[in-house]
């Protein structure tokens, strides 16, 4: 059994299934661990299309739902794709979602660059802009 199907048997419906081959990402999730070597843990973005369920033993994984919803409060990722227009029919937002949010637990502070590279591949045509993505100085998009 792989990842997107164990979140799918617990009714976490937010992760999509778009290729089945780990190519357009819209399954994302972020993986957490402890790496013994560096004493920190690190959070990885990973295709739970892809990831065996028992790869995941003694890490966290966090899906869409887990950080924002709009029966709560959006995280302010998604706010931020929201308000920008930022997605196109929306099935692969999840997965851009998840993938700028991992960068952001790594990295509060990343680079143009490192924001293209994180949202490299993604299934649609969508761009992420300077306009309508990150503003580097905004606190409240790294909480």
């Amino acid at each position: 059994m792989y990842c997107r199907e164990g979140l799918m048997s617990v009714g976490l419906t937010g992760t999509k299934l778009g290729c089945g081959e780990g190519g357009c990402g819209s399954c994302t999730v972020m993986v957490s661990k402890y790496n013994h070597l560096e004493k920190k843990i690190i959070h990885i973005a990973v295709n739970a299309c892809l990831a065996p369920l028992c790869s995941l033993h003694r890490t966290a994984v966090t899906t869409v739902e887990g950080i924002g919803s709009s029966t709560t409060r959006l995280h302010p990722v998604q706010e931020r794709i929201a308000k920008s227009h930022g997605s196109q029919c929306g099935f692969c937002t999840p997965g851009i979602v998840m993938s700028v949010y991992t960068l952001l637990r790594n990295n509060p502070d990343p680079t143009m660059a490192e924001i293209e590279d994180t949202l490299q591949g993604k299934v649609s045509s969508w761009e992420f802009t300077s306009s309508g993505g990150s503003e580097r100085g905004d606190p409240d998009l790294h909480s």
